[in-house]
């Protein structure tokens, strides 16, 4: 009779999408989850637990909270029998939201700590972040008393959760390496680091430039490391620009990609450059055929 296929913690995380962090964090403090160990305390998984882990991804995904997943679970309910509801996802926008126009830079770290290590981050980019962010700029066009300092704490928050996720991605194998270099002026977007997190929690080492002001540099790069070259932008870039993504595509050949709302407001100027691109939020970046076949090739 064949032994049982089993995978390790690393495996789970890269099959399912799963951080390692957010499945230790169901184990622990929600009880979901719970693998078999190794005589030295190492975590193994076998099918069962994949498909269990489906099975809550399903209801995070109906806004279903994740303290409230496990009762379900044990009740034996599908979640194809809940109606979808907004109001979960919307109580987290208001939590964030609050400490954002409190200026309460520990209650807002407090609470993306929290958040990043319960839910899968794509789930949170799609149903949290974007959403919020949309309304932030709503706000900020309006430049409410100090909207300057909720800008600088809202930043300061991302730049804190890309370092804790690189600080937690070193700790494993990686799957795979890439530069990633941001064309935007002033501070990163919120698309850019997202981005950056997203390919960490997928097991690529990031190595990252936050602000690039002229493309030209990056040719210096090819010459260190043959790494894959990504370049992210949402805003609109110059005429130039081209001239020297074309000369990179030129050094990278396949493995360069563009991404970003660039990708949308210069499709036709792109098109005559052989590279990959891919536009819209960085949760239709992800989930976009392209980036996704980007991905696996840069894992191989």
């Amino acid at each position: 009779m064949p032994s049982e296929q089993t995978f390790t913690i690393g495996d789970v995380s890269q099959q399912t999408g799963i951080a390692s962090v957010t499945l230790r964090a169901w184990e622990r403090r929600y009880g979901l989850i719970k693998p078999q160990r190794t005589p030295k305390g190492h975590r193994v998984y076998n099918q069962d637990n994949i498909q269990q882990i489906q099975h809550i991804l399903s209801w995070l995904n109906r806004g279903v909270a994740i303290r409230k997943v496990a009762a379900l679970l044990a009740s034996g309910k599908s979640s194809n029998a809940t109606v979808s509801t907004d109001e979960q996802w919307l109580k987290q926008q208001d939590g964030l939201l609050a400490a954002i126009t409190q200026l309460k830079q520990r209650g807002l770290d407090q609470l993306l700590d929290q958040l990043n290590k319960a839910t899968p981050f794509v789930t949170l980019c799609e149903q949290v972040y974007q959403p919020l962010q949309a309304l932030l700029i709503q706000r900020w066009q309006q430049q409410p008393l100090g909207y300057q300092l909720e800008q600088q704490l809202w930043q300061q928050g991302w730049q804190r959760q890309t370092l804790i996720a690189t600080l937690r991605a070193d700790k494993q194998k990686a799957q795979g390496n890439c530069y990633l270099a941001n064309l935007d002026i002033g501070r990163p977007s919120l698309d850019y680091y997202l981005l950056h997190i997203l390919l960490l929690q997928s097991g690529i080492r990031v190595n990252a430039f936050n602000t690039v002001d002229d493309l030209a540099g990056l040719t210096r790069l090819n010459n260190i490391a043959e790494l894959p070259l990504m370049i992210f932008a949402d805003q609109r870039v110059e005429q130039p620009t081209f001239n020297q993504l074309s000369k990179l595509s030129n050094l990278w050949q396949e493995d360069i990609i563009c991404v970003g709302r660039m990708a949308d407001i210069h499709d036709k100027q792109l098109a005559d450059i052989p590279l990959n691109s891919v536009g819209g939020n960085m949760s239709e970046c992800w989930h976009s055929a392209v980036m996704q076949a980007w991905l696996a090739k840069l894992k191989k």
